[in-house]
């Protein structure tokens, strides 16, 4: 295996220049954060996903010896007020790569401060599809989209037959991002909308209607429950708590996730191991989007012909590009809106049910375009 990693890497350019990546991330991070009552109990380790970047540089190491090629990893974690000059100061520096883990307004603040510097951005953890339609031609997108992952969970509906949703909604604006993907995505395959319902943590009398779960799920008949509550607060009451029983998706229940700890197929556990080993934790799904963006951003500059960033991002969206991440197929970004082609998990706390594309859908190009905003029905803004 070794020696075949070697041949594909002599196949391109041989590099004797230095690769600068940089990765940039956010203190006290609000969707790392877990604050309120009950976590602080069950605090899990800090998600740090700085350390999915230099696994990564880490798993390549050997072929990048191999060609000559001698890759830098700048990680830097700053407070939001200094994310802007911080981005300019690392591009300034020599990081004409720059993997984000930012949430989506810092994504925009930064890549539109970067609009004009010679650097390719990759925005790792930010999910929002209005960064996919933004358009800018400096950036790439390594975590999925909104879109994928309600499309992958849509699929899965319709596969089980499970045709008719209530979704249950926080007040969060993130939260109406994500039922906005969903009722999209039901659109897509059919599904119906039984009903749109806001939820709220209120807990006055005035508000028992929107925070007593058995009302919230009274009056009408459906078979699944879709959750869009990105916080977790409520949300984690709601299984076996509906006055129908019924499954329960979304933010809770079964969710649609870019990479998941259980998942035990494709060379998933060597991934996992490894990052376990290095870190003591478990791998997250921004983990993966973090580690797959800096793999791809090192594969593309060992297989084309130069760290340009515009040329870089070429070879990124074309089909030259065939990156393992370790789910089943190889994998390549979008040339239409940057986003990278992927498997989407399905899963519970502690297990994957399933992997979209979900069997039996199909596309006239690859399946992975079942996932996310297609070419054809792709609209800049």
């Amino acid at each position: 295996m070794r020696w075949a990693l070697i041949l594909a890497a002599l196949a391109g350019p041989v590099w004797g220049d230095e690769l600068k990546i940089g990765h940039l991330s956010r203190l006290n991070d609000p969707r790392y954060e877990q604050d309120w009552g009950y976590a602080r109990l069950i605090a899990p380790p800090p998600v740090i996903t700085a350390d999915a970047a230099k696994m990564a540089v880490s798993d390549l190491q050997f072929t990048t010896d191999a060609v000559g090629l001698s890759v830098m990893l700048d990680a830097q974690a700053v407070a939001v007020a200094d994310l802007v000059a911080t981005a300019q100061k690392m591009v300034t520096a020599g990081d004409a790569l720059l993997v984000l883990d930012l949430p989506g307004a810092d994504v925009a603040a930064v890549t539109a401060a970067l609009k004009d510097q010679p650097v390719l951005v990759v925005n790792a953890t930010a999910p929002e599809d209005s960064l996919r339609s933004a358009c800018l031609a400096n950036l790439v997108h390594s975590g999925p989209s909104l879109r994928q992952l309600t499309d992958a969970l849509a699929q899965y509906l319709r596969a089980m037959n499970w045709a008719d949703v209530l979704i249950l909604q926080g007040d969060d604006p993130a939260d109406t991002g994500l039922a906005d993907a969903f009722v999209a995505s039901a659109e897509r395959l059919r599904l119906t909308v039984a009903d749109r319902r806001p939820f709220t943590l209120a807990a006055d009398p005035q508000n028992r209607e929107g925070n007593n779960i058995k009302l919230l799920t009274a009056d009408l008949d459906y078979d699944v429950v879709f959750i869009a509550d990105t916080r977790g607060e409520f949300g984690r009451y709601v299984p076996y708590a509906t006055l129908l029983p019924r499954p329960v998706i979304g933010s809770v229940g079964l969710t649609a996730q870019a990479w998941h700890w259980a998942y035990e197929r494709d060379g998933a556990t060597q991934v996992s191991s490894r990052f376990d080993k290095l870190t003591g934790r478990k791998m997250q799904p921004a983990d993966w989007a973090v580690w797959i963006g800096v793999k791809s951003l090192i594969s593309a500059a060992i297989k084309s012909s130069g760290a340009d960033p515009s040329g870089l991002r070429e070879f990124l969206t074309s089909k030259n590009l065939k990156v393992d991440g370790s789910k089943g197929v190889t994998l390549n970004y979008r040339a239409w809106d940057g986003q990278l082609r992927q498997p989407v998990l399905l899963a519970t706390s502690d297990a994957v049910i399933a992997v979209a594309p979900i069997k039996g859908f199909s596309h006239q190009t690859t399946t992975l375009d079942t996932l996310g905003t297609d070419e054809a029905e792709f609209v800049c803004n």
